[in-house]
């Protein structure tokens, strides 16, 4: 029986591996820059899918609500608003 190469188990597993590997061999400094890469890696992806699962959901509802909740990967900021001095607490 030939080993499932798109089970994700078996994925996450042996990226563990992987690690456990690197860090055998390379040591920990090398183990602290390949993490470090990896989250950044895998930050991207999970960006990519959410952003996928985004889209189904819109073709799925119909697109956007007004009442809908937006988010951007820049935030936009704006400058706060004075507090009001006149107002009693």
């Amino acid at each position: 029986m030939s080993p499932d190469f798109h089970d994700p188990d078996r994925i996450v597993g042996e990226i563990f591996d992987r690690l456990a590997t690197c860090r055998a061999e390379m040591g920990r400094a090398s183990l602290q820059r390949i993490a470090a890469a990896l989250r950044v890696a895998l930050g991207a992806a999970i960006l990519t899918e959410a952003e996928r699962h985004a889209a189904y959901l819109a073709e799925r509802t119909g697109g956007p609500r007004p009442n809908d909740v937006r988010v951007s990967v820049w935030a936009q900021r704006k400058d706060s608003e004075p507090l009001d001095e006149s107002i009693d607490p």
